[in-house]
């Protein structure tokens, strides 16, 4: 078998796998997605598991069983899923407000829900706020790294670094001596 018949015969098991399950299509393959789609992937995983367990003792699946691997992988790879997926959304069920934050609920509010504006919110958002037992904490000196990022945009990442590190103008009257010169005139 050819690496493009095996890849064809793949998509098409797939593709049996997304039809007989009733997957929703805008839900398979993986891919950047916000986290309330990423919710609906775990969600359309967990209902297909349960389908595919009921359709295979009432005899009723007529393809080869696919495994739970097979399963994530019609949305989300293995590697992806355990790491993020299976790791934070369990947890989400201890939070309602969150629940109806990630499926979009009218009236769930990102300041209610997170504590916190963002324009985007991450798997690593959601882990601090799982941490936090569901609030999102910005200290002090995050605050004010992320107000002195937006006040100081410089081009490339040499800027942000210099603001990260506490590196700023204040320094500029220090002369910089090169380790090597200096390790030269040492051993002089």
């Amino acid at each position: 078998m050819t690496v493009e018949s095996s890849a064809a015969a793949s998509d098409s098991f797939k593709s049996q796998i997304v039809r007989l399950l009733n997957i929703p299509v805008h839900l398979v393959g993986s891919g950047d997605v916000s986290l309330p789609v990423a919710y609906q992937k775990y969600m359309a995983y967990l209902v297909a598991c349960g389908t595919l367990d009921a359709m295979v003792a009432n005899g009723l699946w007529t393809i080869r069983r696919p495994t739970r691997t097979d399963l994530i992988e019609v949305f989300v790879s293995k590697s992806f899923f355990h790491s993020h997926y299976r790791r934070h959304f369990p947890k989400v069920a201890d939070y309602p407000e969150m629940v109806a934050w990630l499926e979009g609920e009218p009236g769930s509010v990102d300041v209610d829900v997170w504590g916190a504006k963002k324009a985007n919110y991450s798997f690593v958002d959601l882990g601090e706020w799982l941490e936090n037992g569901g609030k999102m904490e910005l200290d002090d000196e995050d605050e004010e790294l992320e107000r002195h990022k937006v006040l100081k945009r410089g081009k490339g990442k040499g800027k942000e670094k210099d603001l990260e590190k506490g590196k700023g103008k204040e320094e500029k009257g220090k002369k910089r001596v090169h380790k090597k010169k200096e390790s030269s005139k040492k051993a002089k």
